[in-house]
């Protein structure tokens, strides 16, 4: 009997120690759950442009889209719709009968315009290029830049799948 108490004493003994030790390094939080009310937000808008030609700079200039609660740091990524439901990003050349031209955004903290730029004439581009343009903008928060760094955000599908978000969260404006 004394065997047993002291082989069940040594092994209690030891498993006790064996918990001793440095602690490892703390690993990264996770998101919150499926409530997601702390984890950062990734936005999705949809809205339709109208162009306006400025003829001292031989633009196009859409109407400023503006956006609340969006920090510095946070990343816009642009997309722009040539067919029916296919979204493009931004930078995207066009080849027609009036040359080559781009469409571009640029942007601040809170808004972000679109512009039809290219080194011929542009006066003459039609309705087709100019009006009733939809375009999807992503607003990345800075917290998830690292995150998604390996996802392909020329794919619209693919960054919308990556980010958790379905077609039912694209917010439409207009």
């Amino acid at each position: 009997m004394n065997k047993i108490k002291s082989f069940f004493g040594i092994v209690f003994i030891a498993l006790a120690f064996a918990c001793e030790g440095p602690q490892g390094p703390s690993g990264f939080d996770g998101r919150d759950g499926e409530d997601g009310l702390d984890a950062p937000l990734t936005q999705v808008f949809q809205e339709t442009v109208d162009f306006t030609y400025d003829i001292d700079n031989n633009i196009w200039r859409s109407n400023l889209l503006t956006y609340d609660g969006v920090v510095n740091g946070d990343v816009y990524l642009v997309y722009i719709s040539f067919e029916n439901g296919f979204y493009t990003p931004l930078p995207a050349s066009v080849f027609d009968e009036f040359g080559e031209f781009q469409y571009i955004f640029d942007h601040d903290v809170t808004s972000v315009e679109l512009q039809i730029i290219g080194d011929s004439d542009l006066s003459g581009l039609d309705l087709a290029s100019t009006e009733g343009i939809p375009v999807r903008v992503v607003i990345l928060p800075a917290e998830l830049r690292a995150e998604l760094s390996n996802v392909d955000v020329m794919n619209f599908e693919s960054l919308m799948f990556k980010t958790g978000l379905d077609q039912g969260d694209i917010q439409l404006r207009n």
